[in-house]
Order: C-alpha cells, then sequence, then structure tokens
C-alpha cells in the first residue's frame, strides 16, 4: 500500500491519456487538436501570472476541477496543477501540467546539464541510481537538473486547502477507466517526459498515459530514446525557430529527442517569440478552430459546450462579428469569430445567427422572432513604439428588435503585452460575459430569461 501511494503521489506530476495513432479522419484529427489544445491551455494555467490565472478560470469554467500544488517554504522544484473532468469519451479525465522555468532557481535546473543514470521501479530506486556514478552510455541517463525538479515533485503540498483535493490516490483505488495526461511547457515539458518514463517502469500501463509536450528540451541520451521510444506516448509540439528544442543537442552534447514531433509555423506578423507558451496556446487553439470545422463539415457530431448556469434562455439574435482589425491582424479575424460564437453559445445557448456577413441585422432578427439583438464589433489599436503590441477591444451593443433602438452596450479591452490578439480578445469577451448577461436581464421585462 506504501508504494502504492507513493506512485499515485508523484502520478500528481504526471498525466496522461490512451495512446491514438494514426490520425486518419477529420474525426481523429479534430480529437488530436482538443487534446492540443486543452494541454496547452493547462500548461499555462499551471503558470503563477495573470495568464495563469486567466487559464485556470476558463478551464474552470468549461467543467475542470483544478488543483495547484506548489514547494512548501517557497523551496525550488516542481510546482504543477492537477486537473479533472468526468464524461469526456465516456471517461475520466485527468492532466497534470507542470510549470516551466519561472524563476531564478528553475534556472538552477535548467544549468545542471550532466547525465544521471535512469532506471528502477520505485521513487527509492530510481533516487539511489541516480547517484552511481561511472554509468556506460550503453545505459539509460537524463539531465541531472531535470531529474532533480520532476524528484522535487513528491514534496509538492496543495497550495489552497478549501480547494478541491485532487490525488492520483483516489483514481487509481476508485477508477480503472480513466485517461491520464502529462503535459507541460519547457522545463515543465522536460519534467513531464521523464515522469511519463518513470510512470511506466513504476507499473502504470502504458495505454492509459500520455505525454504532450511544448517547446520542451531533450532530457536523455540516445539509450534513454531506444528505450522508452516504443512504449512511452509522447508527442513533442515544436514551433519552427524555437531554440530550446535543441539546446542540449548543440552545446552539451549526448542528447537526443524522441517521440512524434508536430511543428507549427508561427505567423510574423503577430509573433516575435517561438518559444513563448502564449505562442504555442495560440497556435493550439488556432488548429483546433481548423480541424473542428474540417469534423463538422464531414459531418462529424461533436460534443455540446458547456452551458453556464446564468445562461439567457431566450433566443437573441446574435449579428456576425464585425471587423475593424488593420491589416496586420486580418487573418485573426476568423478565429475570433469562432471564438466568440463558442463563448455566445455558453451563456446564450438559444442564440439565432446569420449564415453571412450582412447589416441588416434587424430583418434577421424580426424573421427569427427575437426580441433582443446584439451587434458584436472587435477593433484593435497599436501602441506607438511597440512591436506587435494592440489593445484588443470588444464592443457589444444590444438592440431592441421591434424598435431597432440599442438599450445597452458592453466595451471590454485587453493588452497583448502577455497574451496574443486571440487570447486578448478571448479574454475580452470572457470578461464582459457577465456584463453583457446582467445588461440582457435588465432590458427584459422578464427576469427569468
Amino acid at each position: 500500500m506504501k508504494h502504492l501511494f507513493k506512485l499515485l503521489l508523484l502520478s500528481i506530476l504526471i498525466l496522461a491519456s490512451a495512446p491514438a495513432t494514426g490520425y486518419a479522419g477529420p474525426l481523429e484529427a479534430y480529437d488530436e487538436a482538443y487534446e492540443l489544445s486543452i494541454t496547452s491551455g493547462a500548461s499555462m494555467a499551471s503558470y503563477h501570472d495573470r495568464a495563469g490565472e486567466l487559464a485556470t478560470r476558463y478551464l474552470e469554467q468549461d467543467g475542470w476541477q483544478i488543483a495547484h500544488y506548489v514547494q512548501p517554504h517557497n523551496k525550488a522544484g516542481a510546482r504543477f496543477l492537477v486537473a479533472k473532468k468526468d464524461g469526456l469519451l465516456g471517461k475520466t479525465v485527468y492532466i497534470v501540467a507542470i510549470v516551466g522555468t519561472e524563476n531564478l532557481n528553475d534556472m538552477k535546473f535548467n544549468l545542471k546539464a550532466d547525465k544521471v543514470y535512469f532506471g528502477g521501479s520505485t521513487f527509492e530506486e530510481f533516487a539511489a541510481n541516480a547517484a552511481l556514478k561511472n554509468i556506460s552510455t550503453d545505459q539509460p541517463q537524463v539531465h541531472k537538473g531535470f531529474n532533480e525538479f520532476t524528484q522535487s515533485g513528491l514534496t509538492a503540498k496543495l497550495s489552497d486547502s478549501s480547494g478541491p483535493s485532487l490525488r492520483f490516490t483516489d483514481l487509481l483505488n476508485s477508477d480503472n477507466d480513466y485517461i491520464l495526461y502529462l503535459t507541460g511547457h519547457s522545463l515543465g515539458g522536460a519534467a513531464a517526459t521523464i515522469a511519463g518514463a518513470r510512470l511506466i517502469d513504476i507499473g502504470i500501463p502504458p495505454d492509459k498515459l500520455k505525454v504532450i509536450t511544448f517547446g520542451a528540451p531533450a532530457v536523455g541520451n540516445p539509450a534513454f530514446a531506444a528505450k522508452y521510444q516504443p512504449i512511452l506516448d509522447l508527442t513533442r509540439v515544436v514551433i519552427s525557430g524555437d531554440p530550446v528544442t535543441g539546446v542540449l543537442q548543440t552545446l552539451a552534447g549526448g542528447y537526443k529527442q524522441f517521440g512524434r514531433e508536430i511543428k507549427w509555423e508561427l505567423p510574423a506578423t503577430t509573433h516575435d517569440d517561438p518559444h513563448k507558451l502564449t505562442s504555442y496556446v495560440d497556435l493550439a487553439l488556432k488548429n483546433y478552430y481548423d480541424e473542428r470545422k474540417k469534423a463538422l463539415l464531414a459531418g462529424a457530431e461533436l460534443a455540446k459546450p458547456r452551458i453556464s448556469k446564468e445562461a439567457i434562455t431566450e433566443p437573441v439574435y446574435i449579428a456576425p462579428l464585425k471587423n475593424n482589425l488593420p491589416p496586420a491582424l486580418k487573418n485573426e479575424y476568423r478565429y475570433m469569430s469562432e471564438a466568440l460564437r463558442d463563448e455566445t453559445r455558453r451563456i446564450i445557448p438559444n442564440f439565432v445567427t446569420a449564415d453571412k456577413n450582412s447589416d441588416d441585422w434587424r430583418e434577421n432578427a424580426l424573421a427569427a422572432g427575437c426580441r433582443w439583438a446584439i451587434v458584436p464589433e472587435v477593433s484593435a489599436l497599436q501602441v506607438k513604439q511597440e512591436r506587435h503590441t494592440y489593445y484588443i477591444t470588444l464592443t457589444q451593443t444590444i438592440y431592441d428588435v421591434s424598435t431597432g433602438t440599442a438599450t445597452d452596450l458592453t466595451i471590454y479591452s485587453t493588452g497583448t503585452y502577455n497574451l496574443t490578439p486571440l487570447e486578448a480578445f478571448i479574454h475580452a469577451f470572457k470578461g464582459s460575459s457577465s456584463a453583457l448577461v446582467d445588461a440582457l436581464r435588465r432590458t427584459s421585462t422578464n427576469p427569468d430569461i
């Protein structure tokens, strides 16, 4: 039992899902795009900054239970979140997202580039074997600092005792029908890879474990890669030009990447740093919207969105998003439209809209029998002397359809200092959703709409 408890405790530092191979059709490609989107979002939520707080909030809105784990007394070491959601694909899904390099203490782990022996069937054996000297390069070896960072996950504590306590003891003791994901960005992705290999050696079935990393460096030598390539379901997402993914092979030598690689390109008009997690999240979201569209065109039936408890039940006409973006952001518009439609489904599930852009929103709203119409508009103001920095503004005007007069207005603006334009837009409409619902209730004679 002690062994099982420790296994589950470190599993807190890990996450995985049943392996999927041969993404041949639109539905399979959509499923993978959803995985990449949700794990990149969880990776962002693991950080303790503004973007992390926003990502945590949005995951919770989508029905995920979230528990954050930190090192006691602010000691150096792994911090991570555990996320749980029931009912996806008929299973319980767990995600462990490990924070990447967040402070100077984390940087110290990155700099310990010597290799240590990797092997064992218990956590004690892994620690003892890592201390062995003069190990042949024919044996699996991993980056010393990454290994220490992963090992430190055993000492992490729940950051908020009033929140949910998600532990893998609960998972393994009560439910065998689950999917477990390990994920992380940069250093967090390296730790997720090492943790996944450990879990397999300790006894977690490989078909229940999946590792997805974003911008992660290589973690081990060729012997390590050869051993775990056949048994660890590892997907590495890499943006072209990200220097971190190849730094150890170039500077230290003796390291080798493995697993399936997905390579994305970064648009030069809106991004300037291929290693930023926000860049990975942005591209994951766009990939999700692209693959979802293909799946829908192929006739796939996709899961319904989670509806807010405060949702407006009366049908409301939603005009297509008005586009006042500058030319540099023209490719962002279609993704912003998709994102806005998703949020609208969450707060106004019975909304009505037109198939194409039309200025005659009132005629369409009257034909649909709606009392209220909302006309959304997106604009962007570039910050002077700041490259790729904008204030993204979403304006939503509520109209009385019978008279055509405006009855209320919500405006929300977000800067792209630490977000991409699409992420800033998502924050803008999520930030204004409650105000929009309140405004609709204020204008209606029926408070229960």
